[in-house]
């Protein structure tokens, strides 16, 4: 009992790090929700940029709009931040290491 209670912890606390992975420009955060038009003009030129998908949205109108999902990557010392975007939209952050 008690080694499963430890082994949760350590999953937790290991969760709990992963989290954090908004990329800082200029002293803003990136965090969900923000538009590429800003990630753009704060942190500069992505290494890479794809297109690598599209999904339909229905509006509030009952009309449905083609959204683009484009990824943004930026270098910085020690790894690599994955931006995901939707409509222009920040929809997730990933962080690799090297």
């Amino acid at each position: 009992m008690r080694k499963h209670f430890f082994l949760s912890v350590a999953l937790l606390c290991l969760a709990t790090q992963a989290l954090a992975v908004d990329l800082r420009c200029q002293g803003d955060l990136m965090t969900v929700g923000t538009i590429i038009t800003k990630v753009r003009s704060k942190c500069g030129e992505p290494a890479w940029e794809d297109r690598v998908g599209e999904v339909k949205s229905t509006t509030r109108s009952g009309g449905e709009r083609l959204l683009y999902i484009t990824q943004l990557t930026y270098e910085v010392s020690g790894g690599y931040y994955v931006l995901t975007f939707e409509g222009g939209e920040l929809t997730k952050t990933e962080y690799y290491q090297y």
